[in-house]
């Protein structure tokens, strides 16, 4: 398996350095610091124990995607290397075996060096195969399969779920599956999917698209983990506001939790200054009611929640604006809150271009909520600053 990774790694350097058409090679270098801080007003004192309020992170990110055209066959391969030292790996095995699972039907994740100040992690998470005809292709492999239609939470993407707290991974992670894509005409759109893991049949599902009265709609059937699904969603505009949403119900096959209805739905508006805003909403039937904010600690960067259960809340509102305050310099900001725990995350961020192809971004992450230990005074819980410098090739 090492070899495997050294291969890749090295075939695409060298690449790098040679012209051809029918080879193409794209990727990044990151480094990312983070710095958290914990409010100690939320932890129960206990005898013997002492707990870092503060701790501080360091990660190396490069990203490979090596592509290979011949005709109407194309392959894709996609490595993720991550250098790690800081806070992480001072937590042992608790982070290097959450950061070493695969889920995949094959396990493409390799530690390469581990120690209590640095981990050296990386994972191939694209690896496909594509035969693409003039209404129609097939693609099989590791792959990103991408059903949803509103912002931040998509009932509708059973194969590919991700972690919104997670900004560093833009690509989003990839399953093992099986996709055929048919375009009867310019309007409609027919897709079939089928993804395994270690453990067997993971999804089944079939998807139809169609445009009608300017709207995109889509209708899901599909098999879930043990579930019945259906679901829909639909994206078009109200009154000069894009008007988008999605649904999926689940209807259990075995012993376990019963129906489940999840459903998200945005607003959003383009101001003539360039302001862009988005309102949304998710109703999220399985979350477990009555968690507190210990809850947020299942909201780490690197777990990713499932389409059945896409965030620790019932309900839960969402503000998003952005702005390019010039053609270098551009602004985010969303908040999240719950009314059932009264809980808030807030998300600022601000990017700046240093020149072609590189940037930095500073970002910060808020977690406010009750806090019963002080009589369930609003505070904030947990706060984290990041600062990345990316470069792009």
């Amino acid at each position: 398996m090492r070899a495997f990774f050294a291969f890749l790694l090295f075939c695409s350097l060298g690449l790098k350095a040679q012209e051809n058409d029918n080879w193409q090679l794209t990727g990044y270098l990151k480094y990312l610091g983070s710095y958290s801080f914990l409010n100690e007003d939320f932890i129960a004192p206990t005898p013997g124990t002492e707990i870092d309020l503060r701790s501080f992170d360091q990660q190396v990110h490069n990203r490979i995607d090596l592509r290979y055209f011949w005709g109407a066959w194309t392959a894709s391969v996609g490595l993720r290397n991550r250098l790690f030292q800081g806070a992480s790996p001072k937590q042992g095995l608790v982070f290097s075996q959450a950061l070493d699972t695969d889920p995949g039907l094959v396990d493409l994740s390799m530690v390469y060096w581990e120690s209590d100040h640095v981990i050296l992690h990386s994972i191939v998470d694209r690896l496909w195969l594509q035969y693409e005809a003039e209404k129609w292709s097939l693609r099989l492999g590791r792959q990103r399969i991408n059903w949803g239609m509103t912002g931040v939470f998509n009932p509708n993407d059973l194969l590919n779920q991700y972690n919104f707290l997670d900004f560093d991974y833009e690509e989003r992670p990839g399953a093992d599956a099986l996709r055929f894509q048919f375009f009867p005409d310019f309007y409609s759109h027919i897709e079939m999917a089928i993804s395994a893991n270690d453990e067997g049949l993971q999804t089944a599902a079939m998807l139809y698209r169609n445009n009608r009265y300017r709207y995109d709609f889509q209708l899901i059937a599909a098999y879930y983990d043990q579930y019945l699904t259906a679901g829909g969603g639909w994206a078009g505009a109200i009154g000069g506001m894009g008007f988008k949403g999605e649904a999926n119900y689940y209807l259990p096959q075995e012993e376990g939790p019963g129906k489940v209805l999840v459903a998200s739905i945005d607003l959003d508006y383009v101001f003539s200054n360039g302001l862009y805003l988005t309102l949304g909403y998710l109703y999220n039937q399985s979350a477990v009611e009555g968690l507190g904010v210990l809850a947020f600690n299942s909201l780490n960067a690197g777990q990713v929640l499932s389409p059945r259960n896409p965030y620790i809340y019932r309900n839960t509102g969402l503000l998003t604006l952005s702005y390019p305050f010039n053609p270098l310099i551009s602004g985010s900001f969303t908040g999240m809150y719950s009314p059932d725990a009264n809980s808030t995350i807030l998300f600022p961020s601000l990017s700046y271009s240093l020149g072609t192809n590189w940037d930095v971004l500073v970002a910060g992450q808020l977690f406010l909520a009750d806090n019963d230990l002080q009589a369930s005074e609003y505070d904030w819980f947990v706060n984290a600053l990041f600062i990345r410098l990316k470069w792009s090739f």
